[in-house]
């Protein structure tokens, strides 16, 4: 931004692509998913006014500045694009749609198996900037679920998004971060698991 005390607006959303595995013996979660981020870069607009109409364009996200928004949980992540960029609109708009394979921390509880139901929470966040500098707000309740592939494991029951805001003694700025809770239940067999008798 032009003036250091502006306070930069980014909506945030995520889109479950796929659950690839739930590992229970590693306490973790390994899942597609699609970020979507929007937010006003002054420096990045432009006047249509000479006759020349240029309504977006596309560059190189590493040309940038981006929000710093990272999993605070995550134990892995994997970009899947090959080149990644944002759109560009003449009012200073810019969307971008990162695409990963992450693996985040989940504390599970199998006490129920094998008819157990875990709810992993991914927490995001900006890693450097307070609330006065970056507000972080969420696009809707929950993830984007429109395109996501069933796991043959695990039933999803619900992917709901909340925002949080943190105050610490210490100081007098707030803290933002953007948490889901994917909610899974494991698929059981028709007629629950058998008990094997020894053959007499």
């Amino acid at each position: 931004v032009k003036d250091d005390g502006t306070t930069v607006d980014v909506k945030f959303g995520v889109t479950l692509q796929y659950i690839e595995n739930v590992d229970i013996a590693k306490q973790s979660l390994t899942g597609y998913y699609w970020l979507n981020l929007k937010w006003t870069d002054e420096y990045l607009s432009w006047d249509n006014t000479d006759g020349q109409v240029l309504n977006d364009i596309r560059l190189r996200a590493e040309d940038i500045w981006l929000p710093d928004i990272e999993l605070y949980n995550m134990l892995k992540r994997e970009d899947l694009r090959t080149r990644d960029t944002v759109v560009v609109t003449s009012d200073g708009s810019v969307t971008w749609i990162p695409s990963y394979r992450i693996t985040s921390l989940c504390t599970m509880d199998t006490a129920s198996y094998p008819f157990d139901e875990q709810t992993c929470e991914l927490k995001f966040g900006s890693w450097v900037y307070d609330g006065l500098k970056m507000n972080l707000t969420l696009t809707g309740d929950s993830m984007d679920l429109d395109t996501y592939v069933s796991n043959s494991d695990w039933d999803l029951i619900s992917a709901t998004g909340k925002r949080n805001t943190v105050v610490y003694e210490c100081c007098p700025e707030p803290y933002l971060d953007i948490g889901f809770n994917i909610k899974l239940k494991r698929r059981t067999p028709i007629g629950g698991l058998s008990t094997p008798s020894p053959s007499l």
